[in-house]
This record gives structure tokens, sequence and C-alpha cells, in this order.
């Protein structure tokens, strides 16, 4: 089975074989796959792009330091002499 395929000028069916409409003449023929073709790409661009923004908030966000025990009685002992 072969997919059907539209003219640019006049949109009639044209089979995937001919290079030509056989009604108006015009060379320009549109595949019906172009634009699925389109919405895969955009897609997959999309997630490349969300996955590359996630690792780098991942990689460049500032880990909490947590003070210990010690620093904080020491923080407490220098500001009461």
């Amino acid at each position: 089975m072969l997919y059907q395929c539209h003219c640019a000028c006049c949109e009639r069916v044209v089979e995937a074989g001919q290079k030509q409409c056989s009604h108006c003449g015009s060379h320009t023929i549109k595949s019906p796959y172009s634009f699925w073709m389109f919405c895969i790409l955009a897609c997959l661009a999309a997630v490349i792009v969300f996955k590359v923004v996630h690792v780098y908030l991942q990689d460049h966000q500032e880990m909490p330091v947590q003070q210990s025990l010690l620093d904080v009685l020491n923080q407490n002992n220098k500001s009461g002499r």
C-alpha cells in the first residue's frame, strides 16, 4: 500500500511515485510524513532542553551547610564573653 501525497498547488491526492501533479502540473508534492517528523523532532528537542536545564540546576544548587553542635557551642561561648 502506497501512502498518498498531496499537491501543494491544488491539494489533490497524488501517488507517492509521481513527480508532478496530473491535474495542474505542479512539481511541488507534499509528503504526509513531514508534519509528523517535525512534531517528533520538536518533542525530542524539548526533552533534551528540559533535561539539560534539569541537570544544570541540579549541579548548581547550593548545599546547605549544617552546623555541628561544637560550632554552635563555640559561637555561644564567643558571644557570651
